[in-house]
């Protein structure tokens, strides 16, 4: 036991924190859409049936594994294959929020704003394709824990400062506030553009040795994405089903916008900080498994939460923040499992394919959420908005735990298939088959289509 923790690797506090600020830059614009610009719309008079505008900015989210492909199959070796595209989007980014600072929130300006976000969201896909694949190729197994609580919890300060946003705009203004997040979005890059980027793992040399590009078809045929994939899509369709209208929800119980700025931040670093700090030290004493399930269980607890206050009336302004604090961090127990499992679910060989893969499903399971929430709210109230929105979470929830170990012994199996050469072969055969079925079935389709024209 003594000679294999002295065998064991040290954790590289510098490198986890260098990847958790890059997840800020990726955070900090998805913050601000989702809670501020909701918050601050409502106040100036959106309708809730508008509120799909505001979810089109999470429509490429939904297509960055088009953007995986080049970002996997292309980079500067010596500049850093993820570097040489994180750089480069970032700039677009911080121009985006330039832009921005003319053109203050307003429901005439809805159109403009959205379309600028719009546009942004395109060109920073990359970016956040390269920072997911940074990350889950930089991290070791015994890193994975610390390094995502450090993720998350830096990616939280990133929410305190997109929902802080609301308060410094009354304070400073919208322009000056908008300039700032430009400057703080390339503040953030500084490190990783300065340190050198980790080698490639040992999976990407070997394919890229082989001569073989990144492919999607490979992850979705590998027999783990039967459990990964679906479970994307109905994590990210409970979270964007709830999250964009909590601030909706606060506007309409009377919450000034001083207050909800002031309790965004505090929520979202409180919380942050007790999940970051409780995540390590339950997976490593029960495990993944369980310390999500902890979390799956508080969220009926926390649905009957806000239909209490839907029904009644908000808790003193204190008050209100403690419990809103507390039922966050028991419930980010189960998101931060989750994290860990996805960086540990791509493979080394094309983890940005399969980050993406994932990211994309999710973010269309966010769109698809946010895109209808708004109609939920204004058909049934905001009593019974919680319960039938919460379904959805649950749904995730309860796969998560139940899968858990069948999809770990699947991973495990691939990412001894992708070292070993053998099994390569097999993956290619099975690839080619899979290949010439899609041809057939497409070629039997166009004969019966010219057959039934006859």
């Amino acid at each position: 036991m003594a000679s294999r923790e002295t065998e064991a690797p040290p954790i590289d506090f510098r490198k986890l924190i260098i990847v958790g600020v890059l997840n800020m830059a990726q955070s900090f614009p998805q913050s601000f859409t989702s809670y501020a610009l909701p918050f601050m719309f409502r106040k100036q008079g959106l309708p809730l049936d508008m509120y799909w505008l505001l979810a089109l900015p999470n429509l490429p989210n939904s297509f960055r594994w088009l953007m995986s492909i080049a970002v996997d199959n292309f980079g500067s070796e010596r500049f850093g294959y993820r570097k040489s595209w994180i750089l480069p989007c970032t700039v677009v980014g911080a121009l985006a929020y330039s832009v921005l600072a003319f053109i203050p929130p307003s429901v005439a300006a809805v159109y403009v704003i959205t379309g600028i976000l719009l546009f942004k969201a395109v060109v920073m896909v990359a970016q956040d394709t390269s920072i997911d694949a940074y990350a889950a190729e930089a991290m070791s197994d015994r890193e994975r824990p610390t390094g995502t609580s450090i993720i998350n919890w830096l990616a939280g300060i990133a929410g305190v400062a997109g929902n802080g946003t609301v308060a410094l705009v009354e304070r400073f203004g919208w322009r000056s506030t908008m300039l700032a997040a430009s400057s703080l979005l390339l503040l953030a890059v500084t490190p990783a553009m300065i340190r050198r980027e980790h080698p490639p793992p040992e999976a990407r040399r070997k394919r890229q040795a082989r001569g073989e590009w990144a492919n999607i078809l490979v992850t979705f045929l590998r027999p783990e994405s039967l459990y990964i994939l679906p479970f994307a899509f109905f994590w990210g369709f409970g979270a964007g089903f709830i999250g964009p209208m909590l601030g909706a929800f606060y506007a309409d119980k009377g919450l000034t916008m001083t207050e909800y700025g002031t309790m965004g931040p505090i929520v979202s670093l409180v919380g942050s900080t007790l999940t970051a700090a409780a995540t390590p030290l339950l997976v490593e004493r029960i495990g993944l498994r369980r310390t999500a399930l902890i979390g799956v269980c508080a969220i009926p607890f926390e649905v009957f939460m806000f239909s209490m206050f839907a029904l009644k009336s908000l808790p003193p302004f204190p008050v209100l923040v403690v419990m809103i604090s507390l039922m966050g961090f028991v419930t980010a127990l189960f998101s931060y499992p989750v994290t860990i499992s996805r960086f540990r679910w791509a493979s080394k060989a094309q983890a940005g394919t399969d980050y993406a893969l994932q990211s994309s499903l999710s973010g269309f399971g966010v769109l698809a959420g946010a895109s209808l929430t708004g109609f939920l709210a204004e058909a049934v109230g905001w009593v019974f908005f919680f319960p039938i929105a919460s379904v959805f979470s649950l749904i995730a929830g309860v796969f998560y735990v139940g899968m858990f170990n069948r999809v770990e012994r699947l991973v495990l199996e691939r990412e001894r298939q992708e070292l070993d050469p053998a099994s390569v072969q097999t993956g290619q055969v099975r690839l080619t088959r899979a290949v010439q079925f899609l041809s057939g079935s497409l070629e039997r389709l166009s004969v019966g289509d010219r057959r039934n024209r006859r």
